[in-house]
């Protein structure tokens, strides 16, 4: 991937809003832009984001916040659930719905 193939196309940095865009490098930032794009994007916008990174990444990250910090809202990622493993998530318990969900980042050694 080129220099230039680091920033985010044009069509895509409307979902940034919040961010100076050009700050964004698509490789450091994977996944702040999977879970963007993944939470407000169009199909085509899921389609770059598909061709960009690969199932493999998608399915990685989507994992990790299941597993972690839960950004996605539950409904996009029961779309994602089906999409990527082909079933809904399993209900949450009163726990899992109404408890806390941020975690603080694992320390690097």
């Amino acid at each position: 991937m080129s220099e230039r193939n680091h920033k985010l196309p044009p069509f895509i940095q409307p979902l940034f809003h919040n961010y100076h865009t050009d700050s964004i490098d698509v490789q450091r930032h994977k996944k702040l832009v999977i879970l963007t794009v993944l939470t407000g994007g169009t199909w085509e916008q899921d389609q770059w984001v598909a061709r960009t990174y690969g199932l493999k990444d998608i399915e990685e990250v989507v994992r990790e916040d299941l597993d972690g910090c839960q950004t996605l809202p539950r409904p996009v990622a029961n779309y994602w659930s089906v999409v990527l493993w082909g079933q809904l998530l399993p209900p949450q318990t009163f726990k899992e719905r109404w408890g806390m969900t941020r975690k603080l980042p694992k320390e690097e050694d």
